[in-house]
């Protein structure tokens, strides 16, 4: 889905880290059609990427191949009469943190779904604008120099302290955090990105050439989702004092039914577009918690987004909110696939969040992120699962 922002290609004196970046690597296109093969591939040349072009797959996994996977991928959904998405799926076996985006002309969303369950970096819709694909790249060159970044650190801390055990099992454990870390900040900036392009996708098919400024509702809720992300950005820098329990709260009562309304109102336009019905249940209004309501909702947005990802089309999704013995539970229900139960005993386990790459480990990472927030207000979270008929996620609050 495009950004329709003004993001032009990175100057070279405003940002010259990001020009040592794509001096480093490389950018292989994949599409059947030589005229958008020319195109993408001039523009990107034009911004300093070595471009390599492929017209089918087996010709792109060769040369992913001889390049070793250090290569950013921008492919078509189909070329040549095959999936795309076998050959994302295989290209990520084995190259797990390679940035694969998707390029396509009206794509259904359940492919966009699907794509990025597999794992794709991000979508981008034909035709694409310069400033746009350049954008989309830049990011993509980040991570994956980011990740090669990481890897040479690790190579030369094996080498300077491999006569300390003790020394080198820190290391290790940083490393393993430096890779939770990035894992993470994928998957949570990939999903915020991905709703702010729905929005503004919206935006677009719906005014037909109206002035911008008329519909001023998603004009706030796309500027909201900015402001989410920064929120998130703040999250990763409070993660290391989360683990130890000094992660920085403002505790203030508010009010948990405006607080589960203003999430349904920012979803419920992504929730339309999949055809998704989304309810509220509030068993007793005027409920007052004691939180801090900026990360209480992006607790609720990391919930409700994981719900939207994994359920299908004419699903349901039901927020709630209950008044106990001094606490308050909130929950998130949904009528999606469903989490096996080897898979739920492990979800908030880091450990293993860290070494797996399926779905259900990026679905892990947000909760393990959310079960930090929660315990560090004094709640409690626990999810309930069965396979083929959804999931419901449950936190408490201590009541104001």
């Amino acid at each position: 889905m495009n950004r329709r922002g003004n993001s032009p290609c990175p100057h070279p004196r405003q940002h010259a880290k990001i020009i040592i970046y794509m001096k480093l690597l490389r950018l292989l296109i994949v599409d059947d059609d030589p005229k958008d093969l020319e195109r993408y591939g001039k523009v990107l040349s034009k911004a300093r990427y070595t471009v390599y072009r492929a017209s089918g797959y087996a010709e792109a996994s060769a040369l992913l191949e001889k390049h070793r996977g250090k290569i950013v991928v921008l492919s078509e959904l189909a070329a040549n009469g095959e999936c795309g998405l076998e050959f994302l799926r295989k290209t990520l076996r084995a190259y797990p943190f390679l940035p694969f985006t998707f390029i396509a002309s009206s794509p259904p969303l359940e492919s966009v779904i699907e794509a990025l369950k597999c794992g794709a970096y991000d979508f981008l819709r034909k035709p694409v604008e310069p400033d746009i694909l350049c954008h989309s790249v830049a990011r993509s060159v980040q991570r994956m120099n980011l990740l090669l970044e990481t890897e040479a650190r690790e190579r030369e801390i094996r080498k300077l302290l491999d006569s300390s055990q003790e020394d080198l099992r820190k290391a290790r454990n940083l490393s393993s955090f430096k890779g939770f870390m990035i894992s993470m900040a994928a998957h949570d900036f990939r999903s915020i990105i991905t709703v702010l392009d729905g929005y503004l996708q919206f935006l677009q098919e719906k005014c037909h050439g109206c002035p911008v400024s008329e519909p001023h509702g998603m004009i706030y809720q796309a500027s909201r989702t900015i402001t989410r992300f920064r929120t998130m950005a703040h999250t990763l820098l409070d993660f290391e004092a989360a683990e130890t329990g000094r992660i920085r709260m403002d505790i203030r009562p508010f009010s948990l039914e405006d607080a589960l309304l203003e999430c349904m109102d920012f979803y419920r336009p992504y929730a339309e577009q999949k055809d998704i019905h989304m309810s509220l249940e509030f068993e007793s209004p005027e409920v007052t918690v004691k939180g801090d309501r900026p990360k209480v909702m992006e607790i609720l947005d990391n919930l409700v987004y994981n719900a939207l990802k994994f359920t299908p089309a004419h699903g349901t999704i039901r927020l709630s909110g209950k008044k106990g013995s001094g606490e308050a539970t909130i929950s998130v229900c949904d009528s999606g696939a469903g989490i096996p139960k080897e898979k739920l005993r492990r979800l908030f386990n880091q450990e293993d969040m860290v070494a797996t790459l399926d779905s259900h480990a990026r679905l892990g990472l947000g909760m393990t992120i959310c079960k930090r927030l929660v315990e560090a207000q004094q709640g409690k979270i626990w999810i309930e699962s069965t396979v083929g008929k959804g999931t419901t996620v449950f936190f408490s609050l201590p009541e104001a």
